[in-house]
């Protein structure tokens, strides 16, 4: 290509980045936020979001063009206030019963069934499984803040310590070492994150797991009034639906029928 032909291609190169920088300017900006979870939500080295979860919020922004959503991880006990303060606007991959009514948020269509589950040692006092017998009367480790079947969906930490033999921990993470530390006779987790625990053919040896605490539907959770309205957000999940990514997204995460 010689110089003129180089000089004659200028304009339209411009033209185009000029029209990709408007399309940018016109996608209304939706900040997603969320906390840890495990391997599937995480911050890197660089202090990015990675993992399954935050892969799907990715292609969330590629299968449309009319929003961009923006992820932001934050701790778990500063999420609430977050959304109280409309700093954010879709929690992800989430159901409403496991949040405060007050945060205002408004389920979309599901995207995938799961749930906690209860694990112990494989080794234990009780005789395996057997420690699943009577959940009531052992001691159970769960993360701060979560709501969960067996403590009758309160989180209230007086409440949990009056009525059970309670450990509340920051992180699924903590409550595994918990548990594997002999330090709780149960622990209730994620069966998306028991999942990839399980990956671990160490860990997989030292791990049984029982029965469903709870089983819910997920979806994204959208915030009233927001910039994104329930039914757009359908919109982009039926996107997904289609191009397959919630396929992929329960096939990684191992979610069981």
């Amino acid at each position: 290509m010689n110089r003129y032909q180089t000089l004659l291609k200028l304009p339209l190169l411009l033209l185009g980045m000029l029209a990709a920088a408007v399309a940018a300017q016109a996608q209304t900006r939706v900040v997603v936020a969320t906390e840890s979870w495990a391997q599937l939500m995480y911050l890197d080295s660089a202090n990015l979001p990675r993992g399954v979860i935050a892969d799907f919020i990715g292609r969330m922004n590629q299968v449309q063009d009319k929003f961009r959503f923006e992820l932001t991880i934050y701790p778990r006990l500063r999420l609430d206030r977050v959304f109280l303060d409309k700093e954010a606007d879709v929690y992800p991959v989430r159901t409403p019963l496991w949040v405060d009514p007050a945060l205002g948020l408004l389920p979309s269509k599901t995207i995938f069934s799961s749930g906690d589950i209860y694990f112990a040692k494989k080794i234990n006092p009780f005789g395996g499984d057997k420690v699943f017998d009577d959940l009531k009367a052992r001691s159970i480790a769960g993360v701060r803040g979560y709501h969960y079947g067996l403590f009758n969906n309160n989180a209230d930490e007086a409440y949990l310590r009056k009525h059970f033999r309670a450990y509340l921990l920051g992180s699924n993470e903590s409550v595994l070492r918990f548990v594997l530390g002999g330090h709780a006779d149960v622990g209730i987790i994620p069966e998306v994150i028991m999942t990839k625990y399980r990956q671990d053919p160490l860990l997989r040896e030292q791990l049984i797991v029982g029965r469903f605490d709870s089983r819910v539907d997920f979806s994204n959770l959208v915030r009233r009034d927001g910039p994104i309205s329930v039914a757009e957000m359908n919109v982009v999940i039926d996107l997904l639906v289609k191009s397959g990514d919630v396929a992929k997204l329960k096939l990684k995460l191992g979610i069981s029928p």
